[in-house]
Formats: structure tokens, C-alpha cells, sequence
């Protein structure tokens, strides 16, 4: 049997490039690039939005990690000399994601299958413009904005104490939760605690209001610093005390922090008062680092602040999910799908219980839903499963052709991070079938996934007679046949004359990120004429 060229791909995607450098002044300029740099690595796990421009031009930037439908919201630098939250959000960004794709766990946390479930939507610098003052003074600015600016900061240069947005307004008293009993409010723009004219006056305000309604948080954590305590209440109501305390006892354990006492008559007007007064949810605001007055934390503070902070992100995220998934009702369906791999059966939803059974790969009738579990009645039994994504889906049977251009990897389920198969090189392919944008392909070790984009379908291949061996063939044609993996279920042969079952139609899942995909380096060659037989494949499958 005459084997195609292919060869294999390293299994690691993605290697540790030590992206984000905390053990510097972290600028907003440095915060962009590493964002766009993080969803360049990461482009199946990371994307980024602009939320709108500050006063002054500045991009509201929101990163979006995970791919789950519950949702975590963290944010911080609503003050301008805190930038060090910046930081420590954007090395929890980087941290996580190098784990998820690696798929190792943090602690005791299992972050491939946390991020499955869970979305952590992060604003790392909410005070952009206060942020660059804070860092860099007035150099270059115009110089009526430089006179009106030192004249905020009382007539002194010393801009590294800045809290304000540049408009001389402390956005973490603009929000209308006890806005007008706020206590020790300014009344004129000043570099630190001037509340505004009005609520929600700040654009940045304005937009941090609607995008936490857009995503719908069940926890926010706004980070700031200093003093190493946790606020966690804000007239909270007698029902979710006990509710919110658990939690905020929690993060205390973790970080080492302090809770800070309810108080009966707090001062609002902060992005926490508001989230716990307006949504009813777990909302905290976490001061890192031990005090050190009018100033930025040093830079020789990071290390003891990411160690006690690591956690934070995984936790909440994990108990934002159990919130989320309390919430959903059971819906009874009957849909007909297909397992894709396999995959453990409980016999309640949570997986707590042991499993009852794996269900190997197989055509199976959904008959109920609840969050992002399925009940599921199997020749193993009647139980639920929680597939990863890609791992359950409606495989449209198809019989094509394609011309593979360049080498592209294989999936063993239409996901980016499904086990690898082997890699194909440059040949005509035979399609079997299809989900989304992706195509279940004919392969000696079974049927395999790759992302169709860019791929144009061609007329169905002919398949060879059973006894015949096939012809010397050019080094790019494939030989015919092919006998699927243990446990895995053959694509179902079609003929000239048979109609494929339409499939049953499913949601498709919300996209992973909202910037455009880049085009690809090398344009599809002209495809070549169809080949008989399927690929064929040599080498160890790397998982």
C-alpha cells in the first residue's frame, strides 16, 4: 500500500511565550499590545472588544477568556495610580489560557473544563485616560489641558498619586447606588474623590453600566489597591447575606485579606454597591496589597500579590457556574446526535455521583436539557452527560471531495482543542461528512475533523471495487479503504441514490471572538482532480 507524505504536528498548540511582564510600569499602550497579542496566541480562546472611546480617545477594552455560557466579570484601574490591577488581571488572563491549552490543572482546579463552562469577561483598565496621567504627568499634552490638569491636582506636579479620570472625575463614585449620600465628596474636579455633576456622568461609567447588563455576571470582582481587605456588602438584602459572606470568606482564605465589616449606612456610588443593589448577585471589591497611601504599589509588590491572588479568577469562576446552573430549568426534548467521543454517564446532573457508565462514540436520542447538561438515553442507559464542546454535535452526511492546498491538522471532533489527530499533507481528500464550518474526512485510522475554511467541495470520489488493489499512484494520490479505530463508529456509506436523514437543527454555540479572522498566509492552489480512495496516514497519533 503506497502511504502519502504526512507528518506530524506537535501536539501543543501553543507554547509558554511569557507574553505579559508584570515587573514593569504596565502602560495602556503595553496593555493593548499584549491583549492583541494574547488573542493572536490564543485565537480559539481569547478575542477582544472596544466597549467606546474615553474623553480622550482611549479604547475601553473588554477581554473575553473561556467559552462557556455562565459568565464571571472581572475589571480594575478604575483608579488611575491602582494600575497595578492591570497587571495582576492580565497575568491571571495569560496564566489561564497557557493552562487551558495545555490542559493542566491549576491548584485543584481542572481549567480546560472550567473555561468549557465558564466565560471570564475582563476590563483591565477601566481609567485609561488616569491611568496614562498617572504614569507619564502632562508631558505632551496641550497646554491649556496640562494648565486645567495641574490646577486639579493642587497646583502640583506629582501626578503619580492621581485617582481621577482626566476630566478630574473618581469613576468608582459615579455609579448610582447611593450616589447623592455619597460621604466626603469634592465638589469640583479634583485628582481624587470628586463624585460629578450627576450619576453615570463618565462615559467610562456609561459603559460599564451596559456592558455588565450585556453580559449578565452572576460575580463581579473590581480590583483595586491598597490595604489587603475585601468589601462584599452593600445593603444587601437579609436573603443573600449568608449567600455573598460563604463566598467572601472564601476569597479571604485565599488572598490572606481581611473582610471589611457591612456597614448600616455605607457611602455608594462604587461599581460594586451598584452591581449588588441593581442585578441581586455576589459582588466584591478586593484592595491588593498592604496600604502604602497616596501612591502606586511598588513593583517589588507583584510577586506576593499574584501568589495570593492566582486563585481568585478559578474560584469565582467555578462558583459563578454553580449560580448559573442552579438557575436553569430542565427541558424536556427528543433529538437525535451524535457522540462524537467518549464520554462518562452520571446519573445526576453535577457529576458529583460516580459514573455509571462511558458511552463510546455513537448515534444517541437527547431527551432532556438543563444548562449545559444533557440527559441522554444510550444502548448504555439513560443518564446525563457534560460533552466538552465539539464532542456532541449533528454530523451532516456528505460525499465529496476537497483539495487540501498546504498541511492542516485533524481533530478527532470538530473543536480546536479536541485530541489531535494525525496531520494531512497536501492532497485530495475525501469529505464524509459535516458540522459547521468543519468536515469529517475518510481516514485509514477512522474518521477525522478539520476546519473546511477556505476548502472548496468537489464532486464525490469514487470508491475502489473491494477485491481490486489499486494502481502505483503519484505521490499525491491516496489508496482506497480504511478501517476505523476501536470504539469508533464508521461514517455511514451513501450512494448515488440515497438521501441523508436532514439533521436535527441546533443553536449554534455564540462566537469566540469578535475580531475578524485573519486571512490565511497562503491562498488555496487550484484543486487538483479527485483521487480515489481516502487518506492515509503514518506515525503515532499524538493525543
Amino acid at each position: 500500500m503506497l502511504l502519502l507524505p504526512l507528518f506530524i504536528i506537535p501536539s501543543s498548540a501553543h507554547a509558554s511565550t511569557g507574553i505579559v511582564n508584570p515587573n514593569q510600569v504596565y502602560s495602556y499602550k503595553v496593555m493593548q499590545r499584549d491583549i492583541d497579542r494574547l488573542a493572536e496566541v490564543y485565537p480559539d480562546l481569547i478575542s477582544y472588544q472596544s466597549l467606546g472611546k474615553t474623553k480622550y480617545g482611549r479604547d475601553l477594552w473588554a477581554v473575553k477568556l473561556g467559552r462557556g455560557e455562565s459568565v464571571l466579570f472581572l475589571n480594575g484601574s478604575h483608579h488611575a495610580r491602582e494600575w497595578m490591577t492591570t497587571s495582576l488581571l492580565m497575568k491571571m488572563i495569560e496564566t489561564y489560557a497557557l493552562a487551558y491549552t495545555a490542559n493542566t490543572p491549576i491548584s485543584n482546579y481542572e481549567v480546560r473544563s472550567l473555561l468549557d463552562s465558564v466565560t471570564i469577561w475582563i476590563v483591565p483598565m477601566v481609567n485609561p485616560d488616569g491611568v496614562t496621567l498617572a504614569q507619564q504627568g502632562t508631558a505632551g499634552l496641550p497646554a491649556n489641558l496640562a494648565n486645567t490638569l495641574h490646577r486639579y491636582n493642587g497646583n502640583s506636579s506629582h501626578f503619580a498619586r492621581w485617582k481621577a479620570t482626566m476630566e478630574g472625575i473618581d469613576l468608582n463614585r459615579q455609579y448610582p447606588a447611593g450616589w447623592s449620600t455619597i460621604r466626603n465628596a469634592g465638589a469640583y474636579p479634583w485628582y481624587q474623590n470628586y463624585k460629578g455633576k450627576q450619576p453615570a456622568q463618565a462615559a467610562e461609567v456609561q459603559m460599564m453600566m451596559a456592558f455588565t447588563k450585556q453580559i449578565d455576571p452572576e460575580i463581579t470582582i473590581s480590583y483595586h489597591s491598597s490595604g489587603e481587605i475585601i468589601f462584599w456588602h452593600y445593603r444587601t438584602p437579609s436573603q443573600n447575606v449568608a449567600r455573598d459572606q460563604s463566598i467572601a470568606t472564601v476569597l479571604a482564605n485565599l488572598t490572606g485579606y481581611s473582610l471589611v465589616k457591612p456597614e448600616k449606612n455605607p457611602s455608594g456610588g462604587g461599581y460594586k454597591d451598584w452591581f449588588v443593589q441593581t442585578f441581586g448577585r455576589p459582588g466584591f471589591t478586593i484592595e491588593i496589597a498592604d496600604y502604602v497611601g497616596e501612591r502606586s504599589v511598588p513593583l517589588s509588590k507583584f510577586g506576593g500579590i499574584w501568589s495570593e491572588n492566582r486563585l481568585v479568577g478559578l474560584y469565582t469562576a467555578k462558583k459563578s457556574y454553580d449560580l448559573w446552573l442552579g438557575k436553569q430549568k430542565v427541558q424536556y426534548v427528543e433529538e437525535p446526535m451524535d457522540l462524537l467521543a467518549g464520554t462518562p454517564l452520571y446519573p445526576n446532573i453535577g457529576g458529583a455521583a460516580t459514573a455509571t457508565a462511558s458511552l463510546a462514540p455513537q448515534k444517541l436520542t437527547i431527551t432532556a436539557r438543563k444548562g449545559d447538561w444533557v440527559q441522554v438515553s444510550a444502548a448504555e442507559g439513560t443518564g446525563w452527560i457534560h460533552p466538552s464542546p465539539g464532542m456532541l454535535t449533528v454530523v451532516e452526511p456528505i460525499d465529496a471531495s476537497a483539495h487540501v492546498p498546504e498541511v492542516i491538522r485533524t481533530y478527532r471532533y470538530p473543536d480546536a482543542f479536541a485530541p489531535k489527530g494525525p496531520a494531512v499533507s497536501p492532497q485530495t481528500i475525501q469529505v464524509t461528512g459535516q458540522s459547521g464550518e468543519w468536515l469529517q474526512i475518510a481516514a485509514e485510522t477512522g474518521p477525522l475533523w478539520i476546519r473546511g475554511q477556505g476548502l472548496e467541495l468537489k464532486a464525490p470520489l469514487q470508491n475502489s471495487e473491494p477485491e481490486s488493489r489499486p494502481a502505483p499512484a503519484p505521490e499525491n494520490q491516496a489508496p482506497a479503504g480504511g478501517t476505523p479505530p476501536e470504539n469508533q463508529a464508521p461514517a455511514e456509506p451513501t450512494t448515488e441514490n440515497q438521501v441523508p436523514a436532514e439533521p436535527t437543527p441546533v443553536q449554534p454555540p455564540s462566537p469566540a471572538d469578535s475580531t475578524p479572522e485573519k486571512a490565511p498566509d497562503h491562498a488555496p492552489q487550484p484543486p487538483q482532480e479527485p483521487v480515489r480512495g481516502v487518506v492515509t496516514v503514518e506515525g503515532e497519533i499524538v493525543q
